[in-house]
C-alpha cells in the first residue's frame, strides 16, 4: 500500500512556504504519537522566474512551470498535492490536467470554511493578479461566496505589501495597521468574513481577530491533512 504523502509546490514565494511546512506540522494530529508527523515532499521553484512572467501577463509560462514541479513532485512520491500560493491557483486546471493525483485547490478550502461559519459574504483580500482577475472569485462565487474587494488604491498599495515586504519575510508595523483598516473598510461595505487570499497574509494578521478571519493557508493546510488522514 502507497504511503500517503503530501507533495507541495514552493517557493511561491519562500516566505509562505515556510509558513506551510510549519502548519502542516504544527497542525497534524496523531493520537496514537505525539512523534508522527506528515510525510511531506517539496518542490521550490525560483519565484524569481514566477514573478517575471507575472509581470507581463504570460500565464501560459507559469503554468509549464507549475505542472514541470508538479510531476516532479508525483514521481517523488506525492499521492496529492497542493499549490503554494494563492494566484498561482490561475493555473489550477493545467496542473491537475497533468498528473493523476489530487491537487487540493486553495480556494475550495476557503469557500468550505467560510460556509462552515454559515456565512456567505468575505473581504477578498489578495494580490493585484488575483483580485484583477476572475479565477478565484468566480470558483468562490460558484461554491455560494459573495465577494467584497477592497479599492482600486488600496489593491495597488496590498501589491506593494506583498512583493516588497511579504514575499521577503517581512513584516512590518505599518503594513499590519494598513492590512487591518482595510480589512475594516470591507466589514463596513457588507464583508462578514475576512479572506486572507494570500499566503503570506498569515504573517499581519491571524485568526483570533475580533471579526471572523479565514487565513487560506491554514485553511489549504487543513484540507491536505484531511486529504491524507
Amino acid at each position: 500500500m502507497t504511503e500517503a504523502r503530501i507533495g507541495l509546490i514552493g517557493g511561491l514565494s519562500w516566505a509562505s512556504t515556510s509558513s506551510y511546512y510549519q502548519y502542516l506540522n504544527e497542525m497534524f494530529d496523531d493520537d496514537a504519537n505525539e512523534w508522527s508527523k506528515p510525510p511531506i515532499v517539496i518542490d521550490s521553484i525560483d519565484f524569481a522566474r514566477i514573478v517575471a512572467l507575472q509581470r507581463i501577463g504570460d500565464w501560459s509560462a507559469t503554468g509549464a512551470i507549475l505542472v514541470d514541479s508538479a510531476q516532479r513532485l508525483e514521481r517523488a512520491g506525492a499521492t496529492v498535492l497542493g499549490i503554494g500560493a494563492n494566484t498561482m491557483h490561475i493555473n489550477y486546471d493545467q496542473v491537475q490536467d497533468a498528473v493523476n493525483i489530487p491537487v487540493i485547490d486553495v480556494r475550495t478550502a476557503v469557500a468550505t470554511e467560510v460556509l462552515a461559519m454559515n456565512e456567505h459574504s468575505v473581504a477578498l483580500l489578495g494580490t493585484k493578479y488575483l483580485l484583477d482577475g476572475t479565477f478565484y472569485s468566480d470558483r468562490l462565487e460558484a461554491l455560494g461566496v459573495a465577494l467584497i474587494r477592497p479599492s482600486t488604491t488600496q489593491i495597488d498599495r496590498l501589491q506593494t505589501v506583498i512583493f516588497d515586504e511579504l514575499t521577503n519575510g517581512i513584516a512590518s508595523d505599518s503594513a499590519r495597521i494598513f492590512l487591518h483598516d482595510v480589512a475594516v473598510s470591507c466589514i463596513e461595505r457588507g464583508a462578514r468574513v475576512i479572506a486572507l487570499c494570500c499566503t503570506e497574509f498569515g504573517l499581519l494578521m491571524n485568526e483570533s481577530e475580533k471579526f471572523p478571519v479565514v487565513d487560506s493557508t491554514k485553511a489549504h493546510v487543513r484540507a491536505l491533512l484531511a486529504a491524507i488522514c
